[in-house]
């Protein structure tokens, strides 16, 4: 029997060290003997203590639905749900203050607003409840303490989405999207084989928030006007590769009416069959591109974020797609 090893990790204000054995991971017997670590290790959505394994001299095994592919192909893991291979001791420099302003993905910034990568699984803003407290916008704000929150993306749902810099620019970026003038185009992988054309179709159905069901919508003539298009750009005989553009800013409005229509999103827990639930560990929705005018500069804002590896269908490669 292995004799079980001490382990360290350093948060921004505390540094925690217990015992762990070979056959239990970090968070279980960190839990275990009462230690108290952030509520987003227990949602599967911290990234503070994500490290690369083989710049290491240590082993994990670690199966964890909230590490990406992305990440896992990079050689990363989450060392709080690994379970160490033999006697180790981690002490991560990583883990230190910094750790926050880590663990959120800036894509493009300027003294207007950033534009952020947000992992599928991490919320946009703090929800209700502690395990929902740790969100992208708060992670953020530890390093921007000006930033502020002008859209969100569901929290299945992974890709781009922009915080402002002051108040100033919030309003000002709020009037842009009101207006429509922010053009958002998704990723989504959804069951059912569907022609690939340069031509878009639109869903035009009113989607209801029926509270008996929540956080369930559903296509209702009571629901609001809600406009979405969305065009088929790879496929095969089972599922599509879809281009979708919101026209309307509704809850859940792409799943919705994807769903709707007969095409629901792979790892849809809310509006997908069994069968197609099971086709994927994540919501395959991705938020990619990001168009608009700079209200500033005046000058076209255009900014992509790679489409993550989870998105498997055969011959995808978003870099040589081109919107009409």
């Amino acid at each position: 029997m292995i004799k079980p090893e001490l382990h360290t990790i350093a948060f921004e204000d505390n540094t925690f060290q217990w015992t762990c054995s070979e056959d239990e991971t970090l968070l279980a017997s960190a839990e275990r003997q009462g230690i108290d670590l952030p509520s987003s290790c227990r949602n599967g959505t911290c990234r503070t203590c994500l490290i690369k394994t083989h710049t290491s001299d240590y082993t994990y095994v670690v199966d964890w639905p909230g590490l990406s592919l992305d990440e896992k192909f990079l050689g990363y893991t989450l060392c709080c749900v690994a379970k160490p291979q033999g006697n180790v001791t981690i002490v991560d420099s990583n883990l230190s203050k910094d750790a926050c302003a880590q663990a959120f993905q800036v894509v493009f910034e300027d003294s207007m607003f950033i534009a952020l990568n947000k992992p599928s699984g991490l919320l946009s803003v703090p929800g209700r409840g502690e395990l929902k407290s740790d969100c992208l916008s708060s992670r953020v704000q530890k390093k921007y303490l000006n930033a502020q929150i002008v859209h969100r993306l569901d929290q299945a749902t992974s890709g781009l989405l922009i915080m402002a810099l002051g108040q100033d620019h919030q309003r000002c970026l709020n009037k842009l999207f009101a207006g429509g003038l922010i053009r958002k185009t998704y990723i989504a992988q959804v069951q059912g084989s569907l022609p690939m054309t340069s031509t878009w179709s639109l869903i035009d159905a009113p989607i209801y928030a029926d509270w008996s069901e929540r956080p369930k919508r559903v296509v209702d003539p009571r629901g609001k006007p809600s406009q979405t298009r969305y065009r088929c750009i790879q496929s095969n005989a089972q599922e599509s590769l879809l281009e979708v553009e919101p026209l309307s800013g509704r809850t859940h409005q792409i799943r919705v009416h994807l769903s709707h229509i007969g095409y629901p999103i792979l790892g849809d827990r809310l509006y997908a069959p069994h069968d197609t639930l099971e086709r994927s560990t994540r919501l395959l929705l991705h938020a990619y591109q990001l168009r608009f005018i700079h209200p500033k500069m005046h000058e076209d804002v255009f900014i992509q974020s790679n489409c993550p590896k989870e998105f498997t269908l055969e011959r995808f490669d978003l870099s040589t797609q081109h919107l009409g």
